[in-house]
């Protein structure tokens, strides 16, 4: 064998191995808004899921042959909380466990009279599958004395059977909760005296409340691992870990030690915040080891946090120390939903163009303002499909995977600009810190069929992103400006660019300090015509992104002035996804995560030999999205890979 075949074949081979090394990553978040989740692989193959739910009212139960099916799998209800007395409020932690041929879920609840009366309950089946058959109850899960009691797992180690739970003791001056052990001779009932394994004593155990709660057990590696979460239910709240040999007697105190410093907190850098509560699971192969826990996706919470639903469900491979110990690391950044493609298309005309996007905050959901073309209708001369438009409004409650249809947005205009008649293209939209929402509208004062009349842009205000009123035109370069795109400088203070069709389409912009008073510069990007421009900050820049009618062009500008233009433009080749064949054009960019998404338009039907035809298939247009990279101080694209995308709210 020569030395460059022998090299050949162990860098095959090193590659191979790394290849089937390599840890999977899960399609996080795995199910929105369900905390405190536990997950079971049961021997039939499947992961049977349960988890608590925000209204605090039921325990559901779901399965799936893959974690990352379990948020689209359906979800059975198999027990709802008490009209009256016990188990009649705070239902919390449901944990199923398959003992002795029987499946028993464990659960955390109060009284309907009084929710923080919480004790450990049971419910049992008997059928092969959890998801059949009838749950029995099987009353309270006594622990030696009554008090605030929550979060029971059990586990089996060298042929014992083993209860884990939190527990506050009975005395009234002590409001920690505390981490407790028994043996237990059935699955219903303990048979010897709670043994406290862990109580809050480091500073990050004592964020706000003390709180040691959610053990959860791992037996590998001779050990017998037990995490737990300390801290209050925010971005404070953090995993702890108990380790003891699995030989030992775990009911000796002794045979414990406890972690000095947390072993998985939140990760600002991933947007993964207050990680917790957690439960063990494995890849279908059983090889891998996996921490399934729940976290939120921002860290400022208003009210009571326990009445915040975004507790999502995550999972991600645990890694093992050579010492034999597991290393957790740090929250991963969520990987988000495909999106779909094409993104949207508006029910209407079917002429969705010019995205921007916005955080509905009381809705909490992402909206997606539009122009909404009027491609479909019939008989319109000229250029008047084009005019007369509304701004449609989309919304995804998966985080911008995918996108329904809301309406059309109440804009409240003077006769003076139109009024009803008017044409309304391109809107931006911020939010001020008062929580006013303001839009920036082109506006054409009627419905034309050239494009010889006046466009202004239009200053709107909102507090619901639906009712706009306040109208006021904005004194710019001239009576004929259009796209207008608003940022937040460094200092508080805003700049908006804009279209200045007047001088060969450059680029201008504007300052204002309360977004309604705005003083004009002059040109900003002159190199050559460009519309619907898009400044936003990113990897220590600012770029600009502009719609030069043969693709995207980019700008990156240290100072958010001074603009260099970079070679080649974004989404000038077709792409070979569902209508999106065609260049791309007048898009929105989206940073949230760390990442950058890039929402654009397109004609589907400008394509081959009927390109230049003017009927429906060719006014038409749908809305797309990819994501933008940086490496080099450039943008690039890939719009034919799957886009997994993550809108966060903050």
């Amino acid at each position: 064998m020569t030395a460059i075949l022998r090299w050949f074949t162990c860098a095959l081979l090193l590659t191979c191995t790394v290849a089937s090394a390599a840890s999977p990553e899960f399609a996080n978040p795995l199910v929105r808004q369900r905390a405190d989740p536990h997950v079971t692989l049961h021997t039939d193959g499947y992961y049977y899921f349960t988890a608590t739910v925000p209204e605090y009212d039921r325990i559901e139960l779901r399965r799936a042959r893959t974690l990352d099916e379990l948020g689209k799998a359906d979800t059975k209800v198999i027990w709802r909380k008490h009209a009256s007395g016990p188990m009649g409020n705070h239902i919390w932690a449901p944990e199923l466990h398959f003992i002795d041929g029987k499946w028993f879920m464990y659960f955390t609840a109060g009284t309907a009279e009084d929710k923080w009366a919480i004790r450990l309950y049971v419910i049992e089946n008997t059928s092969a599958n959890p998801m059949e058959g009838t749950w029995t109850e099987r009353g309270q899960l006594k622990t030696g004395w009554e008090s605030f009691t929550l979060d029971a797992t059990t586990f089996s180690n060298a042929g014992q059977r083993y209860l884990v739970w939190t527990q506050r003791r009975p005395e009234k001056d002590l409001p920690a909760t505390n981490i407790y052990i028994a043996k237990m001779d059935t699955p219903t009932s303990i048979s010897s005296a709670p043994v406290q394994l862990s109580t809050p004593e480091h500073k990050w155990e004592k964020v706000k409340f003390l709180v040691n709660e959610a053990p959860a057990a791992l037996l590998r590696n001779g050990k017998v691992f037990i995490t737990y979460s300390a801290s209050a239910t925010d971005a404070s709240y953090s995993m702890g870990l108990l380790t003891a040999d699995a030989g030992a007697e775990l009911l000796d105190v002794a045979s414990w030690r406890k972690s000095g410093d947390p072993v998985f907190v939140t990760s600002a850098a991933n947007g993964q915040y207050g990680p917790g509560h957690n439960a063990f699971t494995t890849t279908p192969d059983g090889k891998t080891d996996v921490l399934v826990y729940h976290a939120r996706n921002y860290r400022d919470i208003k009210g009571d946090s326990l009445l915040d639903p975004n507790r999502n469900t995550r999972a991600q491979v645990i890694n093992w120390r050579a010492d034999g110990s597991p290393d957790f690391g740090e929250p991963v950044a969520d990987r988000g939903q495909i999106a779909a493609k094409p993104l949207f298309r508006d029910p209407l005309f079917d002429g969705a163009a010019d995205p921007v996007l916005v955080r509905n905050v009381a809705k909490d959901r992402w909206w997606m303002f539009y122009t909404s073309r009027r491609a479909t209708a019939t008989e319109l001369p000229g250029v008047s499909w084009v005019h007369g438009t509304r701004i449609g409004i989309a919304e995804s409650s998966d985080e911008g995977a995918t996108w329904h249809y809301v309406g059309t947005a109440d804009i409240t205009l003077p006769i003076e600009l139109g009024g009803k008649d008017a044409t309304h293209w391109a809107p931006d939209i911020v939010r001020a810190d008062d929580d006013v929402y303001h839009m920036f509208l082109t506006l054409v004062p009627g419905i034309f069929t050239d494009w010889n009349h006046p466009r202004h842009i239009v200053h709107l205000t909102s507090t619901d992103l639906l009712k706009w009123d306040n109208a006021q035109t904005l004194k710019l370069a001239n009576e004929k400006v259009i796209d207008a795109a608003v940022a937040r400088l460094p200092g508080g203070a805003w700049r908006m660019w804009y279209n200045n069709e007047k001088d060969n389409k450059s680029i201008y912009y504007a300052d204002s300090t309360d977004l309604k008073t705005w003083t004009d510069h002059g040109r900003a990007v002159a190199d050559q015509g460009g519309e619907g421009p898009k400044v936003f900050e990113w990897k220590g820049a600012w770029w600009m992104i502009t719609d030069v009618w043969h693709g995207l062009a980019v700008y990156r500008s240290p100072d958010a002035k001074t603009w260099t233009r970079q070679s080649g433009n974004l989404l000038q080749q077709p792409g070979q996804g569902a209508d999106d064949k065609v260049m791309g054009g007048h898009a929105d960019v989206v940073v949230s995560g760390g990442r950058a998404y890039l929402f654009y338009f397109t004609h589907p039907g400008r394509q081959g030999p009927d390109a230049k035809k003017d009927g429906a298939e060719q006014r038409r247009s749908a809305i797309q999205v990819t994501e933008l990279f940086h490496a080099d101080g450039k943008l690039t694209v890939d719009r034919d890979a799957p886009t997994r995308i993550v809108l966060r709210n903050d």
